[in-house]
């Protein structure tokens, strides 16, 4: 089932579309008017505004005919940046907090900590002292 922020997005869509439509169908209404009044055939006017290219301002008419543009991959932290997180936390007295989330990852000291888990390091150290930022 689709969540209310899609749901809000068709919506929006679906009202671009039919303001698009309405505005079209004054163009042709008009248009029509016009070309009766010198004198032309209704049914030939009314095929020639129908055969007119719609122009949109919306980049697409289909939102899913738009591929979404794919994410960064989120930036590895690098041990420098690590070591750097742990030092600035033990210096503002979570030295025994940090220990623990070393040893929770199977290691006695930093070193040891294996680098596929410096972003969950990372995340967790982010969360002593209330700080929520995570890089």
């Amino acid at each position: 089932m689709a969540n209310k922020k899609d749901l809000r997005g068709s919506i929006e869509k679906m009202r671009e579309v039919a303001q698009l439509l309405g505005e079209w169908a004054d163009d042709m209404e008009a248009s029509l008017a016009k070309k009766s009044r010198k004198g032309s055939d209704a049914v030939a006017d009314i095929a020639a505004v129908a055969a007119e290219p719609v122009v949109s301002e919306t980049p697409a008419a289909h939102p899913e005919a738009v591929p979404p543009e794919p994410a960064a991959p989120p930036r590895q932290p690098v041990a420098a940046d690590v070591r750097a997180l742990l030092a600035e936390k033990c210096a503002a007295g979570f030295r025994a907090q940090v220990q623990a989330l070393i040893n929770s990852y199977g290691a006695a000291k930093f070193s040891e900590v294996d680098p596929a888990h410096y972003a969950d390091l990372v995340a967790a150290a982010s969360l002593l002292g209330g700080d929520s930022d995570a890089g």
